[in-house]
């Protein structure tokens, strides 16, 4: 633990799946602070998987270049509807994968797939499309001749639009599928992709430590006081914690994993307090730290 942190003794929010909080939470106790944890928001598969069906069939069948992998929900859809259809998840060696953090690339690597690309100071689209010199048409040793490339991308139901005009705007040939749906949680259980845990299409859920909180979302206007930040990781989760915390106190630190989650607490009315430079539980950790740093006198 850091002794001279300005987060000593505080606690943050941290709007995720318990799942996917341990990170969060370990990076927070680092700096001898602790956290509470509430999901608000969940994933489910779409109702309709036709066109999510076809196209995993034509990525197992080598009929793509890449396949771009935004999420560690991705992973768990395709395995899921790997399952469902009787079919191995094996990415062919022809396909090249590429991931946008490496919570994605542990998800592909329990598959064994190799990783061809993942952005090694952004992880997020934005960062993808500024580091991917494949992008150019150009492989990994950045020799060849450009050319247009196969892409198959499944995603969020609101995922944004960055990628698709990245690639579009190179001229590449990209099949989008809806993977997941973001909805209020819980997921409906016969959808859900929490389902995927321990099948080998995602992720064991790790531990939490001993200190940790666990909140209903109910639970969350009476737990406020007790709390210092919140942890935004996503524009959902924005929309959802101010569902249930409409006002939330001046003195809250809103932390805000990138930009566009940034913006949904601009357009709600609650600027951020710190946005973090990497949009990982590392980057929101010290971005929460550098905004107590810049401001040591102030009540967040």
């Amino acid at each position: 633990m850091e002794k001279d942190s300005v987060l000593a003794g505080r606690r943050a929010l941290v709007l995720r799946d318990p799942a996917r909080a341990a990170d969060t939470v370990a990076a927070l106790a680092s700096r001898g602070a602790s956290a509470s944890v509430c999901r608000l928001i969940d994933f489910e598969l779409p109702v309709g998987t036709q066109g999510l069906d076809d196209s995993l069939r034509m990525l197992l069948a080598g009929g793509f270049d890449w396949l771009v992998l935004t999420s560690v929900n991705t992973v768990r859809a395709l395995g899921l509807r790997a399952v469902a259809l009787d079919l191995d998840l094996e990415i062919p060696a022809t396909t090249r994968v590429a991931v946008v953090g490496e919570a994605t690339a542990r998800a592909l690597t329990e598959l064994g797939a190799p990783i061809a690309f993942m952005p090694v100071h952004d992880h997020s689209a934005r960062g993808m499309l500024a580091e991917w010199d494949e992008l150019n048409g150009r492989d990994a040793s950045g020799t060849g001749t450009p050319g247009t490339q196969t892409v198959f991308m499944p995603q969020a139901d609101i995922a944004s639009a960055t990628l698709r005009e990245g690639f579009a705007a190179r001229g590449w040939h990209v099949r989008i599928e809806v993977a997941y749906n973001t909805v209020r949680a819980p997921a409906d259980p016969d959808r859900a992709l929490r389902r995927a845990a321990g099948t080998g299409a995602g992720l064991p859920d790790p531990l939490l430590r001993a200190d940790t909180l666990m909140l209903a979302p109910a639970q969350l206007p009476a737990a406020m006081p007790g709390l210092h930040a919140v942890f935004f990781s996503s524009p959902s989760t924005v929309d959802a914690f101010l569902a249930a915390v409409p006002e939330p106190a001046a003195d809250l630190g809103l932390v805000a994993i990138g930009d566009s989650t940034a913006a949904r607490l601009r357009t709600a009315g609650h600027p951020p307090t710190a946005i973090a430079r990497f949009p990982t539980p590392e980057g929101m950790v010290s971005a929460w730290e550098d905004s107590r740093r810049a401001a040591p006198h102030a009540p967040t």
